[in-house]
């Protein structure tokens, strides 16, 4: 993944997928729903989120639907490989380890266990790290799948 300044609607487009399979739609409405009615996310918002995430690595389409004679796609996380780390010295990380986290740290929002501020510092964190360390900071405290 490419480093850059994480976009508060990056972050609730992720935290809406980990709830499940979505349409855009229905993206929208989590989005809103997630954030109190603060945040109402426009059709192009979104899909740029979306074009980036997919472009990440940590998005893909679900499946494709015809809704009212309309093309309907359902967008979802991809499952992080898990992978144990490395016994000894601390080993670098690479943009799939950060990428992995990521995933399990919003699927560990989508499950309660973390508030939207936990799930944000922890994000933020993971997406920061350098070493599996660092990583393993974020999520330590939680049930492993």
């Amino acid at each position: 993944m490419p480093t850059r300044a994480l976009q508060e609607a990056t972050l609730l487009v992720l935290a809406a997928l980990a709830r499940g399979s979505r349409p855009g739609y229905g993206i929208i409405a989590d989005v809103q729903e997630i954030s109190g009615g603060r945040v109402r996310l426009r059709a192009g918002t979104l899909y740029t989120a979306l074009d980036r995430l997919r472009a990440d690595g940590l998005v893909g389409i679900d499946r494709e639907e015809i809704v009212a004679s309309r093309p309907c796609r359902y967008y979802r996380l991809i499952p992080a490989p898990r992978r144990q780390p490395a016994p000894g010295p601390d080993v670098r990380v690479g943009d799939a380890d950060r990428d992995a986290a990521a995933a399990a740290l919003a699927e560990h929002f989508a499950q309660g266990r973390l508030t939207l501020a936990e799930f944000t510092a922890r994000l933020e964190a993971a997406l920061t790290a350098t070493v599996q360390s660092e990583i393993a900071r974020t999520t330590r405290d939680l049930p492993q799948p």
